[in-house]
């Protein structure tokens, strides 16, 4: 058999398989950075999250009502009655290893400064908690697969009843770290997100 062929068979065979590696890549479910996992429904709670206008879902009940001859203290409470979750809180983790540098340091300062800046209040009772966290003692590793890190990281978690349902890295804070006001106002921003998910 004549080696030409032979190369030419197996770049084919490479190219194949390469491209079949990016399909997958591309089409397999991911999270990609965001990882959204909807607590179980309770009995004795109404959830409203999928209906971002309840208050346009109790005028749409008003109005049918009112036409059918029914007005809504004839019926008692309307059945959008928004009970807000419990035990929300959102998690600040700044992960970082043995070694840190000058940058790192940083950015973990940074971070913790803006978060006591803007959210002392929701610090002081329990719906913001920031964790400075190094992945690369033993007990910490499984973070590293959890939050797909690979460098020094910001990552805001969402829990509730101490189970995470959302989380998301912050990739940002290494390309403002060297703009102090901007860096602020990024993690500001993606705090005050996740804390208006909360209720």
């Amino acid at each position: 058999m004549d080696i030409r062929k032979v190369i030419k068979i197996l770049l084919l065979i490479f190219v194949v398989l390469s491209m079949t590696v990016l399909v997958y890549r591309e089409f397999s479910p991911k999270s990609h950075g965001t990882k959204t996992v909807l607590p179980e429904p309770q009995a004795d709670t109404v959830s409203l999250s999928d209906n971002p206008e309840p208050e346009s879902g109790k005028e749409i009940l008003k109005q049918s009502l009112t036409k059918s001859g029914t007005t809504p203290k004839e019926q008692g409470p309307l059945p959008f009655t928004e009970v807000k979750a419990q035990n929300y809180k959102v998690i600040a983790y700044y992960f970082h290893g043995t070694f840190r540098c000058s940058t790192c340091s940083n950015i973990e300062e940074y971070s913790h400064e803006a978060i006591q800046k803007y959210f002392a209040e929701e610090l002081g009772n329990g719906r913001l908690e920031f964790r400075h966290i190094n992945v690369e003692e033993p007990d910490n590793k499984h973070f590293i697969q959890h939050y797909q890190l690979f460098t020094r990281s910001l990552v805001l978690s969402m829990e509730t009843d101490g189970k995470e349902v959302k989380w998301k890295n912050l990739p940002d804070v290494w390309k403002l770290v060297r703009d102090k006001e901007r860096f602020f106002q990024y993690v500001k921003d993606e705090v005050e997100q996740f804390l208006k998910e909360t209720g």
